[in-house]
């Protein structure tokens, strides 16, 4: 089954159990597409907006939490934030999540942030917010560019051949290199 959204003409996907649960329960009407790409629905309560999510609104009555300390997550295990079929969720950690986010994203530390990129890395749990980027590449080799001055050469670079057999403070030539070639093969 799918429900229609009022603001787009995307629709979220349902398996049975999920969509009848909806109709038990009169939610099945007034959908919206959220910036961040969810099915929501919302309403004013003594003046306040209060927001569900269909994704989490289904995790929380239909799918087992994991034992664990740390708080959870909905996650849509093929990334589609409209697929919210009960096979497709699950509950994960907040590190689970930037796994699954650096498994569908083609670099290291970077995720979609609008249509531009956003760049950050994690240094002892702190996150490190290095800025938003016009292009993917762009936002790695910032990634990259912080992750070699603070760790020095690891496994984790998204352009390792930029790096290979260089000391921190030679990042900055093979930056203007990188920029380069990008900018020589950029089309219009």
């Amino acid at each position: 089954m799918v429900i229609s959204l009022i603001n787009s003409d995307k629709t979220v996907l349902l398996c049975e159990q999920g969509a009848n649960f909806l109709q038990e329960h009169q939610l099945v009407h007034h959908w919206r597409l959220h910036s961040a790409g969810y099915a929501v629905l919302q309403y004013m309560k003594e003046g306040k907006l209060h927001t569900f999510y269909m994704h989490k609104l289904l995790a929380e009555h239909f799918i087992k939490r994991k034992q664990t300390h740390q708080k959870l997550f909905v996650c849509m295990k093929n990334g589609n934030k409209l697929d919210c079929r009960l096979s497709n969720l699950e509950w994960v950690t907040m590190s689970d999540l930037r796994r699954r986010q650096e498994r569908l994203n083609k670099f290291r530390g970077i995720a979609r942030d609008g249509n531009r990129f956003r760049a950050v890395l994690y240094d002892k749990g702190k996150r490190i917010y290095l800025g938003l980027f016009n292009t993917a590449e762009e936002a790695a080799l910032a990634y990259d560019q912080e992750s070699f001055k603070r760790f020095g050469f690891t496994k984790s670079l998204n352009f390792p051949e930029l790096f290979l057999g260089k000391e921190p403070f030679e990042v900055q030539q093979a930056t203007r290199t990188l920029a380069h070639f990008h900018n020589k093969n950029q089309v219009d």
